[in-house]
């Protein structure tokens, strides 16, 4: 099988499951989402060790942040549960800090800020990204998917087809402004097709959602780059036939995650 049906087979898969589970409820897409942060932060503390984590470290992080994806949820129930995640990352985090003193070969510094880079790099923008799940309607987040698809196709179409000026050579050579643009252009478009169809933001909000999405998208691919590039690595990972890891698929969420997520409770006012 090449690498262009092995592409596109997974993509299928890839944007069905996603969009089966977000349509299906908001349990359904936290269980899936839980399952893909486990999957992104063991790949991220392997990626940043060289492959070379110990065992204790990425399963623990996982532990922590399980508390804290699931604070989105506890909101459903009462305050005093969303407390008690938040106090229980807290202690949690505190914890795994702790521990460095009982390493005699380890270099705590550097595991400090790995932890520390791993929270705020995956599991505040996947709480992030459960809270709009909890908050939000689905058909909104579902186009914060779309609209991210959009943007990745877009920019790659136009890229191979008009690109000639290159957006930040030293970091990721093949970007060229030419398909940022497009990318932006293409991500537009969809989103007032949206607009036409899920009335409860205006076109010019969704135009700003689509803009969002293609600007940090953009800064959040060009990251995961600058990563991968400073490591020496091809792709993040291997998990996904075609399209490497999960931080391949999911740099422009991470980062935008937090920023959409602002943007849509100041317009919405859901809180």
């Amino acid at each position: 099988m090449n690498d262009l049906i092995k592409r596109s087979i997974t993509g299928i898969l890839f944007v069905a499951v996603i969009v089966g589970a977000t349509l299906a409820g908001y349990l359904y897409f936290a269980g899936l989402f839980l399952v893909i942060l486990a999957l992104t932060i063991w790949e991220f503390y392997s990626v940043a060790n060289h492959g070379a984590t110990n065992l204790v470290k990425p399963t623990s992080a996982f532990i922590v942040s399980i508390a804290m994806y699931a604070a989105p949820l506890a909101f459903q129930l009462s305050f005093k549960w969303v407390v008690i995640s938040v106090g229980l990352y807290t202690l949690g985090s505190i914890a795994i800090i702790v521990s460095e003193l009982f390493y005699t070969k380890s270099n705590p510094l550097h595991s400090w800020s790995l932890f520390i880079t791993g929270q705020a790099y995956i599991v505040i923008p996947f709480t992030l990204l459960n809270a709009m799940n909890v908050l939000f309607d689905h058909h909104i987040l579902l186009a914060f998917f779309v609209l991210i698809w959009a943007y990745d196709s877009g920019a790659y179409l136009v890229g191979i087809t008009f690109g000639k000026h290159r957006l930040l050579e030293r970091v990721s050579p093949k970007k060229s402004w030419e398909g940022a643009v497009g990318g932006w252009l293409v991500t537009c478009g969809v989103s007032l097709i949206f607009a036409h169809y899920v009335p409860s933001l205006s076109s010019m909000a969704w135009l700003g959602y689509a803009t969002i999405v293609a600007v940090v998208g953009t800064f959040g691919d060009l990251i995961e780059s600058l990563m991968k590039r400073t490591l020496q690595i091809k792709d993040s990972g291997k998990i996904l036939p075609g399209h490497g890891g999960m931080l391949d698929r999911f740099d422009s969420l991470l980062l935008t995650t937090p920023v959409i997520f602002i943007y849509l409770l100041f317009l919405l006012k859901v809180m």
